[in-house]
């Protein structure tokens, strides 16, 4: 009979155990989810991306548009 108590007071502490577990792996998730989305969105500031990427300087000149709509069509 004790052998049972026992092994209900493992699951219940077991149970105690693993939610507060997820509770932190969610959390965590989250918190990366929401500074990545608040990266990308800073990358897409020129003079920002300029300081935090070593990549941009190798790219060239930036593609520039035409504003009067007489450039290339593809």
């Amino acid at each position: 009979m004790s052998n049972d108590r026992e092994a209900k007071s493992y699951e219940q502490l077991f149970i105690l155990f693993s939610a507060k577990v997820e509770k932190v792996i969610i959390r965590t998730t989250l918190v990366c989810f929401i500074v990545l989305i608040c990266v990308q969105l800073l990358l897409q500031i020129p003079y920002i991306r300029k300081h935090f990427t070593r990549v941009e300087p190798l790219e060239g000149k930036p593609y520039i548009l035409p504003h009067d709509g007489k450039g290339e069509r593809s």
